[in-house]
């Protein structure tokens, strides 16, 4: 009894760790001297409301300045006017689906006394329904206005979040993306 319960509490363990990393990439203007930037500043820009509650959430978005402005300063970089490069975001959740079109399970039950014993196989397909937190962070060349490097990170998230596993998502995402650049 022991073994089946650490075998599944293992299973557990890597099922949620493998669901809660964050993903990233990033893409960038060839040719660009990014070991010379030094500073940023923020690229003015309306924010258009998607009409999602969790998607426009203000407290959201003042974790993902404020936690973007942090990891940018722990970096070297610093906020000021005559920026080498321009910062801006985009937040979004996406539901995903995952299937697997293959799926046995086994049962053995025994009723009372020992009396009544019966064994199950069952078939089929599992179709799951999952969030996915997206954010994209750009830098802008300030002198054209060009995009010249886009991080995107998502994660699986959840409907519903305590503020710190909100603060916690913020800053995986965030300091995911933001460890891509400068690109090498």
């Amino acid at each position: 009894m022991r073994i089946s319960t650490m075998i599944a509490c293992c299973v557990m363990y890597v099922f949620l760790t493998g669901c809660a990393s964050v993903q990233v990439s990033h893409d960038y203007e060839e040719g660009r001297a990014f070991v010379e930037f030094h500073s940023y500043f923020w690229k003015s820009q309306e924010k258009e409301l998607s009409g999602n509650a969790r998607e426009d959430d203000p407290l959201l978005h003042k974790r993902l300045y404020s936690t973007i402005n942090a990891v940018l300063a722990e970096r070297g970089y610093r906020l000021n006017a005559e920026a080498d490069f321009l910062v801006s975001y985009e937040y979004s959740i996406a539901t995903r689906l995952e299937s697997d079109p293959f799926s046995t399970s086994f049962g053995f039950g025994i009723g009372p006394r020992r009396h009544y014993g019966a064994f199950g196989i069952g078939t089929g397909s599992e179709v799951r329904q999952y969030d996915v937190g997206i954010l994209i962070i750009d830098f802008f060349d300030p002198q054209t206005g060009a995009l010249i490097w886009r991080g995107r990170g998502s994660e699986t998230v959840s409907v519903h979040m305590s503020p710190q596993q909100t603060t916690a998502m913020v800053d995986r995402l965030v300091q995911a993306i933001i460890a891509q650049f400068p690109p090498r």
